[in-house]
């Protein structure tokens, strides 16, 4: 019974689509401490630490974002992915910013992975061009409690904290 409760206050924690009848692409994961974990956090320095470094820099996602001269062109390191995003054109489209302080629909960062649907972002876009594809390229979708993590960060004006 405490399993169900714990559970269901996971699910409860969680966003589930922009729009309500919208399903999403990601998984609540109720089994990986990280995920479980994330519904307590918005803040970088957690997501540094547990998103962008096992994900993006160092583990699954083959360190393309280690520092701005790796293969991403994208520095999510510790201590300065925030000035790498927030308010920062995007390198693939440049008519996008990465990270819109208190917009997730506008953060690019956020439908390229895979959170806001091309056609829900505003304005509303395209996938990401094939040769590239959605992050994290080498270590599939990011559970839906690590998303909603950066989507509390960004809606609370992505501060650099």
């Amino acid at each position: 019974m405490l399993r169900v409760l714990v559970i269901a206050s996971l699910v409860a924690a969680c966003r589930i689509s922009l729009e309500p009848d919208e399903p999403r692409s990601c998984v609540v994961n109720t089994t990986s401490s990280l995920c479980v974990d994330a519904v307590n956090h918005s803040d970088l320095k957690w997501i540094e630490a547990n998103i962008f470094a096992p994900n993006c820099n160092l583990g699954g996602g083959g360190a393309c974002h280690a520092s701005a001269s790796d293969l991403g062109k994208l520095g999510l390191q510790p201590g300065m992915s925030h000035d790498h995003l927030v308010n920062v054109s995007s390198m693939i489209d440049k008519t996008r910013k990465l990270v819109v302080p208190n917009d997730v629909a506008a953060s690019y960062l956020m439908l390229m992975l895979s959170d806001v649907a091309p056609e829900m972002a505003s304005p509303p876009g395209g996938a990401p061009p094939r040769d590239i594809g959605y992050m994290p390229q080498s270590s599939g979708t990011l559970c839906c409690q690590k998303l909603d993590a950066l989507e509390r960060w960004i809606e609370s004006g992505a501060p650099n904290n």
